[in-house]
């Protein structure tokens, strides 16, 4: 599942729950060792200054509901630490599978350290042995938060990118493809020509859309491409949307992706109503079957 956060720049982003599940792991552990921690400090201070208890009291049933009272809440706690050192584990196994989707080097992200051990223990043990434990959390706490805030760094530009990609269909489902990508016959000359897009066909005046988020870069006439819209996705990535018989955007204008930006025509060097769409990267021309593909 998916989180979906509006941008500052108006485009949608989706965010995977499973980080907002990381934060709320990291942020356990740093509620239980502040609380751990004041524990400790507060069963320091009870063996030098003794509050004085009342006399009708026996001090034996005292200093016993004492002790039984500060053996529960230890327990608890320690059941709650080795709870949360099991649930980092798995974060730390999601985190690395994450990490490599992204061909991040997970490990690499973390800080240099020295040797250490000691295991962490499944039992009880002694406030001593839980203070051991909590540095041990506190420690790697503190070098995944280092791989945390890249890893999801990583992940916001990659559902920006995603936002941006022209992988929606451009037209109307009742539209076809009418002239693939590459080498085809010229309709005009019967020559073998490259054809730099594809061409659908469909209903004069339905429909053309964004194919992705962006920022439009040419709207208007462009020699043997009629009305033109043109838009750019970011990283040198355009897509070209030609023959249109109106144009409903404007040069500047931030567009989302499904956006309506045209209606299908036959403008320029057209044999018959239809959209030529092309893909270009860096001005050289893509496939957009592949981009379409990457939808599906």
């Amino acid at each position: 599942m998916q989180l979906i956060v509006l941008r500052p720049d108006g485009l949608c982003a989706r965010l995977p729950l499973w980080g907002v599940a990381l934060a709320g792991t990291l942020l356990a552990l740093l509620v239980v060792a502040a609380v751990v921690t004041a524990y400790l400090a507060g069963q320091s201070q009870r063996e030098v200054v003794r509050i004085p208890i009342a006399n009708t009291l026996d001090p034996i049933v005292v200093e016993t509901a004492e002790r039984e009272a500060a053996r529960e809440g230890l327990n608890y706690l320690v059941d709650r630490v080795v709870a949360l050192e099991r649930q980092l584990t798995r974060v730390d196994l999601r985190l690395r599978s994450v990490g490599d989707s992204l061909g991040l080097d997970v490990a690499a992200l973390e800080p240099e350290v020295g040797g250490q051990g000691g295991p962490l223990l499944d039992g009880p043990g002694s406030p001593l042995e839980l203070h051991d434990r909590l540095l041990a959390l506190e420690h790697l706490l503190g070098r995944r938060s280092v791989a945390v805030e890249t890893v999801g760094s990583e992940l916001r530009q990659e559902a920006a990118r995603e936002a941006l990609s022209p992988q929606f269909r451009p037209v109307e489902d009742d539209a076809w493809i009418s002239s693939a990508f590459g080498y085809r016959e010229d309709p005009f000359t019967g020559n073998r020509r490259f054809h730099s897009g594809m061409d659908f066909a469909g209903r004069p005046g339905s429909d053309i859309r964004a194919a992705g988020g962006g920022l439009v870069v040419f709207a208007g006439r462009r020699s043997s491409y009629g009305k033109l819209v043109e838009i750019a996705h970011g990283g040198g990535l355009n897509t070209r949307y030609a023959h249109n018989a109106e144009i409903l955007v404007e040069p500047g204008q931030r567009v989302e992706a499904g956006e309506v930006i045209a209606k299908m025509g036959r403008t320029g060097r057209a044999t018959d109503t239809h959209l030529h769409y092309e893909v270009v990267d860096a001005g050289q021309a893509l496939n957009p079957y592949h981009f379409l593909q990457d939808r599906d």
